[in-house]
């Protein structure tokens, strides 16, 4: 008895070890790194409004922390942004003045020292050359919601109002609505639509920017399971389910199966994505029950199907 104590001991003092060593390598030390600004370099002077920081990837880095101080760091009267982010660049809209912005890769260990420029965002007299940056919802975004959905976007300097349209698969306009705000909430219809946003002012508008947004509120269909067939018998421990389902037009679908050891459903072997036929192993002397339900990528999901059993001799 004593032996397997100390066995054990061993063994599990070996595995933490072996797990310390994976952090290691797989949280890298950030700390003597150095991170490279691409732009704005410093002292720019920028004639826009819209700004897209940028600098380059950092290895081991999972994220990026990213701030903006008007009109420095050292004497700020405000920090205008502070952020994280996992890609190598950033957009955002700022009003005229200086301003200085910094930058560091991170992970969840360590992080790189702070790069900081300065820039200055000056005149720009063509306010048609200004880029409305879209906020939310997301471009492609796909979601079973029937009401009205929030739109968001960024302020742009001199804009007296901003004009939102929403346009059919076919680039029709079906809804244009103004607002002095950076937000509207549109009723969209069923299926793939765009949205897009400008800024005018008492001269002039700038171009649209546009987002596709896709509406599925339809459920898929239930599945009908046809193998295993129920109450049936088998010597193999590899079980191949398969099924039907008619598609429904719309979001991507998929579906998961759930098999159990008992009747009750509650002791639960295994549940995973699959497609049909799929070949699952199990093990022998045992009665399962399993049963399927459709999902899709709007988060619809189908009634489960019927439940089915069959035996593992």
């Amino acid at each position: 008895m004593m032996k397997l104590l100390i066995y054990m001991m061993v063994f599990f003092v070996v595995f933490f070890t072996f797990l310390s060593c994976e952090e290691v390598l797989i949280e890298e030390d950030l700390s003597d790194k150095t991170i490279v600004i691409i732009a704005p370099v410093d002292s720019t002077a920028v004639r826009n409004t819209s700004v897209t920081f940028s600098w380059e990837e950092v290895g081991q880095a999972t994220s990026y922390r990213l701030q903006v101080a008007q009109p420095s760091f050292e004497n700020a009267s405000q920090i205008v942004l502070d952020t994280s982010v996992t890609a190598t660049n950033f957009n955002t809209n700022l009003i005229r003045n200086e301003y200085q912005w910094r930058v560091r890769a991170q992970n969840s260990g360590s992080a790189t020292p702070y790069v900081t420029a300065g820039f200055t965002i000056i005149e720009n007299e063509d306010f048609s050359a200004i880029e409305v940056i879209l906020e939310s919802p997301v471009d492609n975004e796909i979601t079973n919601m029937d009401t009205g959905i929030e739109l968001k976007w960024q302020f742009v300097t001199d804009a007296t109002l901003y004009r939102v349209q929403l346009l059919d698969n076919s680039n029709q306009v079906i809804q244009e609505e103004t607002t002095t705000e950076t937000t509207v909430s549109l009723l969209f219809p069923e299926g793939v639509s765009k949205w897009q946003v400008r800024a005018e002012n008492n001269t002039q508008s700038t171009l649209y920017t546009t987002r596709t947004l896709t509406i599925d509120s339809k459920a898929p269909n239930k599945p009908i399971p046809t193998a295993p067939v129920n109450n049936t018998t088998q010597t193999e421990t590899t079980a191949t389910f398969s099924w039907t389902r008619e598609v429904v037009e719309g979001a991507t679908e998929f579906d998961s199966i759930y098999i159990y050891e008992d009747e009750q459903l509650t002791q639960l072997v295994t549940k995973d994505q699959v497609i049909s036929p799929s070949e699952i192993s199990l093990d022998a002397s045992t009665t399962y029950y399993w049963f399927l339900r459709a999902f899709d990528r709007a988060d619809n999901k189908s009634d489960s199907s019927d439940v089915s059993s069959f035996t593992i001799n």
